[in-house]
């Protein structure tokens, strides 16, 4: 039984008799067929009365029968009643017809008859020999619901049902054919959105209002009915609809579908579009009720508010649901019903559905059916057809009005509608007039085309403002683009340029280019006297106007003088000319990424600009690099444009131009690679990495064996060269392609083998590493490589493997497990190859380090530890030969060479004399680490050798310093043996240096924290170097736990007041205060006058460490339990003693806040009963500062929430009276702020990040 049949019966057993009456007739009529006539003769005419007389009604049948009805709405003795009415109709003195005359008696009554009344009934009308029809309310009910609707509202008083509340399968399967399927069905497979599906779950289990937000197209509907599913899956108490707008009232419709006492979950589709029907429900929502209701909407995000201000009174949870991700585009439409795979074909669909499901499904359909045009064809049909089909009630393509207005919103993508400067340029220049304008806009708000608030429009979609600039402005040409251009260019670029771009990219260059091209060129003839006009339009639209950029370029680098040095150098930098672009290099480099008829000329253009300025190859080296990388778009078109560049290179340095042989060098290497990092900016600020493997094909063949013949021939006259790219040629095991390898070794290996000499160390030393590099390699099969192994194992590199250091590598020579192991092993070896008779075997050591500083140019460290070990044992076994040979060392290689530890350790160590010898070599060495290497020897020094001598030495050498050093203070405190001042000298002598000659002499802050006594009690000496420790020493975070402080606050309380003074001069020389803490200072007792003037001060001079904390904070960091209760004392101590002081209080607070959250309420509460002064209190600020916070956030609406805490915590205080200032300023306050998330929610509306 229906809500609405239960009405029905409802309303006829309360209907009054007359109104029992007329809706019987009327039903009658309705009924029967054939109806002579019909006579009323128990009513008033034209009253709503009865009157007295039998019968009640009267009817004359087509066979001309005659048949008296009668009516009752008597609920007890019905039987009788009937029987009475019956013998009436029978009576011939009542009715002035003879019995025998009447045909059949009709019945009616508002009640329900058991069987045995029924029979009883029938049985007497038997006896007395006529027909009777009994009509019952079970008949009447169900025939008015089944047959007779209107009867129910025009005498029952029931509205007729809308159809607006559906069940879920219907409005499934109206959903899914309202725009002739090309909508996302509802009820296809529910992909992604688990995350939110889960969070939606839970808010509904938790909240009876449920508001989910976004974008169109994004599936709001579709999660919101999964939802739903999956809640009455797990509650079956309740009953789920859905609200479907159909233009008309609601409330009739949820009066007979909601009964008071069942469970209800209303999902409501698409609310800002049906905002009359969402109150009327919200009404019934807020009904004392005894089932529940649970309401889900989905609303449009722009109209998100109008939904929280119809429910600001309410609980409820409001969730905005993101566009899809590309890769779930990409998966949506590789599922099995759409089935596209191809992964440029997904590429072109991620760009053009942004994110909207029902433009990726309509897409895929068309790439299906388009197949490879669809890629590099016009796709404006996708878009006629996904707007004509969801306009297919309203003609949107021939209204030539409505179009202009859509094609000018979307070209400036927001417009405010008070700024009557630019709209009465718009109406001027586009001829459209005034009322025009806003019936357009009403009627492209109605079709949700565009969205309207706070007196903005906006066009509703990108791809929807870049579909509808192309078809207004270019396509149709509806509305002039040379008009567009002459008037909002330059001071709109950015919006020609995302209107301009996109249009290009989905609907074709040819489509755009044909229609625009001479209203472009008509323009920079108006700019061609000025230049920086001219350069700033051919920044955006040098693509269309090609030939015009490079005539313009080429007139420029014409003008250029011949270059006084013909050096091309080619290196650069990781970050060079990332931030700096030379421009005619910038505009050049931009033809290289697309294959046009300009190609060629761009790149011979470019290599004359180098020509004419050399310096600048190392950056045209860059822009080929970056522009020039192989991908799959290249491998679609046959990599074209790399073999043309390289055709050109290799071409034009045969002809002996020394910049394009200088480049050839360089870029082998790049076009010899056989895996490509791929960097690619994607939609919406993104970028996108892979690694794109290079296919062996006959054009990649061709293209590999142009570059190596080039570089084959070129070895004799520049075999350096030849050699660097052969030697950097080794592509890691991720870049490794087997069938380009086995090409390329085939024509490698001869010519190595023919050319590379195996005398010459550095040929010697890259066929090995080659050889060790390939062979760990199982993916290859040209292994022709392997016969140059012994030809080139000669003494010489093998002396180089000895000395070099290569856990992995000497796996093939040493059984080993961990590191300690091999460098046990290592060390023996060493020891053993290179351990000298005499002084004639040193060439063999020196010329190991020579090659291995060739070929080893960044890293010394192998070498330096090899040469330590050889220099240590060799002076173990000869002292003589290996001093010799430690001098040997030092004038052989005195450039990079490590300081030899073990080495100098074991002379130093081993007698006065042997000491006093090395310090005298290194005394007199002269070398830019020298410095270095005599500060060590003094850490080595043995305490026992330490005399007069060595104190003065070190003196000089600190005396000395001139550049960063670091020194190890600690261990100067040795020299105290000899001279009890020395440490206390050598830290004066620092200080000194550092203040006076501006360097930078760090040491440890174990000194401060340990080691105090060195300072021999000098204060100014302790707090002098301290803080140029604190500033200068970024070696590490200098005292980072704050040991060094609290040690010498121990001895000197006051030092706490000289360090809050430096606190600016720290701050300005980069060091921050943020992790500075003096909460140690509630340890100790006696130093409350030292922490109160340290508080004043640091609320006094109101400095900020951060954006966030207050300086006066750091007295309050870190505190334990009980040091936590002093701090907290202290500062309410404070509050009281300074409580109308606004700037103190404000400080107090804001400790309060950050260093004891907890106590605020108290706290807050407390100063309002020692002062609620009004202006005081307004000078207060309260809440502080929000923090940091990323993603959608309305910092008004925080602001404003945190200001109602305030107010929640006064109205808390127990005078009334005197709150009731503050109370009204408090409320002025929250109202501003509110004012200003307004403001933010326009500034968003206008600028959506999209």
């Amino acid at each position: 039984m229906t809500g609405r049949l239960q009405l029905i019966e409802q309303k006829l057993i309360a209907i009054d008799p007359a109104g029992f009456q007329n809706l019987c007739d009327t039903y009658l009529m309705m009924r029967e067929e054939g109806v002579r006539s019909f006579n009323r003769t128990g009513s008033q005419l034209g009253k709503q009365k009865t009157k007295i007389g039998t019968p009640d009604s009267f009817v004359r049948l087509h066979d001309n029968k005659l048949a008296c009805i009668e009516y009752t709405t008597q609920a007890e003795s019905k039987v009788l009643k009937i029987k009475a009415d019956i013998e009436k109709c029978l009576d011939e003195e009542k009715t002035g017809v003879p019995a025998e005359k009447l045909d059949q008696i009709v019945i009616c009554f508002n009640s329900r008859l058991t069987m045995e009344e029924e029979v009883e009934i029938q049985g007497y009308a038997q006896q007395l020999g006529k027909r009777i029809d009994l009509i019952g309310i079970d008949t009447l009910a169900i025939e008015i619901q089944s047959k007779y609707l209107l009867l129910s509202r025009d005498f029952l008083g029931i509205p007729i049902e809308t159809g607006q509340i559906l069940p879920f399968d219907k409005f499934i399967s109206e959903y899914n054919n309202k725009a002739h399927q090309l909508s996302t069905p509802l009820d296809n497979e529910f992909l992604h959105r688990e995350k939110e599906l889960q969070e939606l779950l839970g808010s509904l289990e938790s909240t009876d209002l449920l508001i989910v937000s976004g974008a169109p197209g994004i599936g709001k509907t579709k999660i919101g009915v999964k939802v739903i599913q999956e809640f009455i899956e797990l509650n079956p108490s309740y009953v789920s609809f859905a609200i479907a707008k159909k233009g008309v009232d609601i409330l009739d419709d949820l009066k007979i579908q909601l009964k008071v006492d069942r469970d209800y979950i209303l999902l409501i589709d698409d609310a800002n579009r049906q905002l009359s029907n969402f109150t009327q429900i919200l009404g019934v929502f807020k009904e004392g009720r005894k089932g529940r209701i649970k309401i889900l909407v989905t609303v449009r995000n722009y109209a998100l508010d109008d939904v929280k201000n119809l429910t600001f009174d309410l609980e409820k949870e409001v969730i905005d649901l993101k566009k899809f991700s590309d890769e779930e585009i990409i998966q949506i439409i590789s599922s099995d019903s759409f089935k596209i795979h191809n992964h440029e074909y997904q590429k072109r669909i991620v760009v053009l559905s942004d994110g909207n499901a029902r433009l990726a499904v309509m897409a895929s359909r068309l790439a299906n059916m388009k197949h490879e045009e669809f890629l590099i064809g016009d796709v404006s049909d996708l878009f006629d057809s996904y707007f004509g089909t969801f306009m297919s009630d309203f003609d949107l393509f021939n209204d030539r009005k409505v179009l202009k207005v859509l094609g000018i919103i979307s070209f400036f993508f927001s417009i405010n509608r008070n700024d009557k400067s630019l709209l009465e340029s718009i109406f001027q220049l586009f001829e459209i007039g005034y009322y025009d304008f806003n019936e357009a806009i009403e009627e492209l708000h109605k079709r949700e085309l565009i969205e309207v608030q706070f007196n903005r429009v906006r066009i509703s979609e990108q791809v929807m403002a870049t579909y509808f600039f192309y078809k207004v402005f270019i396509k149709d040409q509806i509305l002039s683009f040379n008009i567009l251009i002459n008037n909002f260019f330059p001071a709109m670029k950015s919006r020609f340029k995302d209107s301009i771009i996109p249009a290009n990219n989905s609907f074709g260059y040819e489509n755009v280019f044909t229609k625009i091209h001479q209203d472009l060129n008509i323009y920079l003839q108006r700019k061609s006297e000025d230049e920086d006009a001219a350069l700033d339009f051919l920044d955006l639209f040098w693509f269309y106007l090609p030939e015009d950029t490079l005539a313009y370029f080429h007139t420029k680098i014409s003008e250029l003088p011949e270059p006084d040095s013909l050096d091309y150098m080619t290196k650069y930098e990781i970050n060079d000319f990332v931030f700096e672009k030379e421009r005619t290099l910038d505009f050049i480099s931009r033809f290289f990424n697309h294959i046009t008829s300009c190609f060629d000329t761009a790149v011979l253009l470019g290599f004359e600009f180098i020509r004419k300025k050399p310096e600048h190859l190392p950056e045209f080296i860059r822009r080929i690099k970056e522009t020039l990388i192989f991908s799959h778009q290249d491998e679609r078109l046959g990599f074209k444009r790399q073999v043309d560049f390289i055709k050109i290179l290799i071409e034009k340095a045969n002809n002996g131009n020394a910049h394009y042989l200088a480049a050839f060098f360089d870029l082998s290497k790049f076009f010899l690679k056989q895996s490509f990092h791929v960097t690619e900016g994607g939609r919406n600020h993104s970028i996108s990495w892979y690694e794109y493997p290079l296919p062996f094909y006959r054009v990649t063949e061709d293209l590999r064996a142009s570059i190596w013949r080039k570089l084959f021939l070129s070895f004799d006259e520049f075999p350096h060269e030849v050699y660097e790219v052969i030697k950097d040629f080794r592509p890691s095991y991720h870049e490794l392609e087997p069938e380009v390898m086995d090409f390329d070794l085939g024509l490698l290996v001869p010519f190595v083998s023919e050319n590379f000499s195996p005398m010459i160390f550095k040929y010697a030393h890259c066929v090995q590493e080659m050889i060790y590099r390939f062979d760990r390699e199982d993916r290859i099969t040209n292994r022709s490589y392997r016969e140059l192994k012994q030809k080139f194992l000669t003494e010489d590199y093998l002396s180089y493997r000895k000395l070099d250091w290569d856990k992995f590598r000497d796996k093939e020579e040493f059984e080993f497990d961990n590191w300690e192991e091999y460098g046990a092993l290592k060390s023996e070896e060493l020891k053993s190859y290179f351990l000298f008779g005499d002084e004639s075997e040193f060439p063999k050591l020196f010329t190991a380090i020579e090659n291995i500083q060739c070929v080893k140019v960044r890293d010394y460290f192998p070498a330096g530890q090899s040469v330590d070990i050889i220099i240590e044992e060799n002076f173990k076994k000869n002292n003589e030969l290996g001093f010799l040979l430690f001098q040997k060392i030092l004038g052989e290689f005195p450039k990079g060479l490590q300081f030899p530890h073990r080495g100098i350790s074991a002379i130093a160590r081993c007698s006065p004399s042997w000491c006093l010898k090395i310090w005298s070599e290194l005394e007199q060495w002269e070398n830019e680490n020298s410095l270095y290497w005599k500060i060590c020897f003094f850490r080595l020094l043995p305490t026992d050798f330490i005399d007069k001598f060595y104190c003065d030495r070190l003196l000089d050498l600190i005396e000395s310093i001139d550049r960063y050093t670091y020194l190890y203070v600690e261990d100067f405190s040795r020299f105290n043996l000899i001279d009890k001042d020395f440490s206390k000298t050598v830290l004066s002598k620092i200080s000194k240096k550092n203040d006076d000659l501006g360097l930078v002499i760090a040491f440890e802050d174990d000194v401060f924290e340990k080691n105090l006594d060195l300072f021999d009690a000098d204060y100014v000496l302790i707090s002098k170097s301290y803080f140029q420790q604190f500033r200068i020493n970024h070696s590490q975070i200098f005292d980072f736990k704050g040991k060094g402080i609290e040690a010498i606050f121990q001895s000197y309380p006051g030092f706490l007041m000289d360090f809050v003074h430096q606190l600016e001069e720290i701050e300005r020389n980069g060091r921050g205060g943020k992790d500075i803490s003096f909460g140690f200072v509630w340890k100790y007792e006696g130093v409350d006058e030292i922490i109160t003037e340290v508080s004043d001060f640091l609320v006094e001079n109101d400095r900020y460490l951060g954006y966030r904390y207050h300086a006066h904070s750091i007295l309050f960091k870190e505190l334990d339990q009980e040091s936590s209760k002093k701090g907290y004392s202290f500062v309410q101590k404070e509050i009281e003693k300074h409580c109308k002081d606004s700037k103190k209080i404000q400080v107090y607070f804001q400790t309060i806040r950050s260093c004891f959250k907890e106590n605020f309420d108290v706290a807050f509460l407390d100063f309002l009963a020692i002062n609620s002064d009004l202006e005081l209190f307004k000078s207060i600020d309260w809440i502080g500062n929000a923090g940091v916070m990323w993603g959608d956030v309305s910092f008004g609406e925080i602001n404003a929430k945190r200001w109602a805490n305030i107010l929640e915590l006064v109205n808390k205080f127990d005078d009334k009276l005197a709150m009731i200032p503050i109370k009204n300023f408090l409320k002025k306050r929250i109202e501003s702020e509110y004012k200003f998330a307004e403001y933010e929610r326009e500034r968003k509306f206008s600028t959506p990040d999209w």
